[in-house]
């Protein structure tokens, strides 16, 4: 990271609600320095939050055997989508987006924050950095943090970076409960600057609670599952719901890239080299997020979950009998030779992947589910029962999905157990449909330790996700071992092993597939 130190400001000109057709355009030289002000760089440290949510996201959704591809490769420049040979991939987005684009802009609004005594902005970019810094580490383990931005950068241990996590998400907190965030001195903060909340501290401060309780979630399962830890995830879980508003960035639609969600059919990358479509196109659901999370039955052709048909439309298979079903595959088995993609359900559809859809940074879904799988560790399955429900109704409004619909599902003792019977299997199914395209949804995986009928590894006397097999044609000189499982994307090729050679070295992350099947420190060791 040693090219950090030439600082990136991209400016970003919006009206109330839409970007400039030329915002963040191809033309802009990405690495030309530029001192603008600091009400002008807050939609841009804002806009990059969501594309550094997407980011995640869609490598998320195939590394955690959701959706998978008609193809077959062992190899490819998507390891993410085939077989997970990653030395051959050239950069992956989320390093270059944590520290040029978030991290370079978000540091200058602080820096002019400070300066300025504006603590609404310094409030708002140190919570958006700290969720940067968190997805960051949790793919990559050790990274830089303090020394990122010099000429002799080193990488940090991921102990340590939680640490500071903690420290920071407390001090946060403190600070959003301050009167000096509301304080009239402060540099207005609109609609036009916060795309989000449009300069609302308290709806932030909810946020700051969330982003505490999910880091603080990491301890759950393999690190300390002990009532105080667990009490203090409720807690930090609890305050985050009384009042929360989901943080979404909203999209308009339009002709610029910047105007479309990113999961929107019109998506193409940012700036072209440095991000990834969304490829739903020829994106194809796995057995296993039909058969076992949606419950779907292949020879009634029914699902108990009414978000099936919310989150994908079944296609006929025109110019052969014209049958209208669910089709899917097993990851990376590749599609018969017979079939074609057209056949397989349309992804850009309702909620989530339309140009106008929104990004969430953290839904408040989520938040409940965290809240269950706290009190289930504590005890508590009553409350535990209480929030998985919440969060499960909670997604499925956001789907879309009508009341009458949502009640029918609660009401469905095989799908939503009672007090005496529920289990964690339960809490992280409903959980894992409520990620679909969220960053959180591989994280989950790994936590658990990809726990399924195969790999013996349970939880509580259960395999936590069963049905879950590893893509086929993985890598064979990798991945032979077939109870290895992912564990972390390798260092980005294109600048770390340019520039950082040394501190890959050091941790033995040097073009070496091992350090792929490392756990994370809450992963299972």
């Amino acid at each position: 990271m040693k090219y950090l130190n030439y600082i990136l400001v991209l400016v970003v000109a919006l009206s109330s609600l839409s970007a400039c057709d030329d915002f963040l355009g191809d033309n802009l030289d990405p690495d030309r320095p530029v001192e603008v002000s600091m009400d002008l760089l807050m939609p841009t440290v804002i806009f990059y939050m969501a594309l550094e949510n997407y980011d995640h996201s869609e490598y998320g959704t195939y590394l955690s055997q959701c959706l998978t591809t008609a193809g077959r490769s062992q190899t490819g420049a998507y390891a993410y989508r085939s077989g997970w040979e990653f030395m051959g991939m050239n950069r992956h987005p989320q390093w270059r987006r944590h520290y040029f684009d978030m991290g370079s802009n978000a540091n200058n609004v602080v820096r002019y924050a400070e300066q300025d005594g504006s603590t609404n902005y310094l409030a708002v970019t140190r919570l958006l950095r700290l969720l940067s810094v968190q997805q960051t580490t949790d793919v990559f383990g050790d990274m830089a943090l303090k020394t990122a931005y010099t000429e002799s950068p080193v990488y940090e241990s991921q102990e340590s970076i939680y640490e500071w996590m903690k420290k920071e998400a407390d001090d946060l907190i403190v600070l959003f409960e301050s009167a000096e965030v509301m304080k009239s001195s402060n540099q207005p903060m609109t609609i036009k600057q916060d795309r989000v909340f449009g300069g609302d501290m308290a709806k932030w401060k909810q946020m700051a609670y969330a982003v505490k309780a999910r880091i603080l979630l990491r301890n759950l399962p393999n690190l300390n599952t002990s009532a105080d830890i667990c009490n203090q995830i409720v807690t930090a879980g609890e305050n985050a719901l009384n009042g929360w508003n989901d943080p979404n960035f909203k999209f308009d639609g339009g002709d610029s890239v910047e105007k479309n969600c990113f999961w929107g059919k019109n998506n193409r990358p940012v700036n072209t080299w440095e991000s990834r479509s969304n490829d739903l196109e020829g994106a194809i659901p796995s057995k296993f997020f039909m058969e076992n999370i949606l419950l779907y039955n292949p020879e009634t052709e029914t699902s108990p979950d009414p978000r099936l048909t919310y989150l994908m439309r079944a296609r006929a298979d025109v110019g052969n009998n014209n049958d209208t079903t669910y089709r899917y595959l097993e990851s990376n088995i590749g599609m018969p030779a017979t079939h074609q993609i057209s056949w397989y359900p349309e992804l850009y559809f309702k909620a989530l992947t339309t140009d106008t859809s929104t990004i969430c940074f953290l839904t408040k879904a989520e938040v409940h589910f965290i809240v269950a799988e706290a009190a289930y560790w504590a005890g508590d399955k009553a409350k535990a029962l209480d929030n998985m429900k919440l969060g499960t109704r909670n997604h499925m409004l956001r789907m879309g999905v009508p009341s009458d619909e949502i009640d029918a599902y609660m009401l469905n003792s095989a799908v939503v157990p009672g007090t005496g019977n529920i289990n964690l299997s339960d809490i992280m199914r409903e959980k894992y449909i409520a990620m679909y395209l969220q960053p959180e949804q591989w994280n989950d995986l790994r936590r658990y330790a990809y726990s399924n009928d195969d790999n013996g590894i349970q939880y509580d006397d259960r395999a936590i996700y069963p049905g879950l097999k590893r893509p086929h044609n993985l890598y064979e000189p990798y991945w032979s071992d077939e109870n290895t499982w992912i564990q972390r994307l390798n260092y980005d090729p294109e600048t770390e092993e340019k520039y950082n050679r040394t501190q890959l070295e050091k941790l033995g992350a040097f073009r070496n597939p091992e350090w792929l099947k490392k756990p994370m420190i809450w992963g299972r060791q």
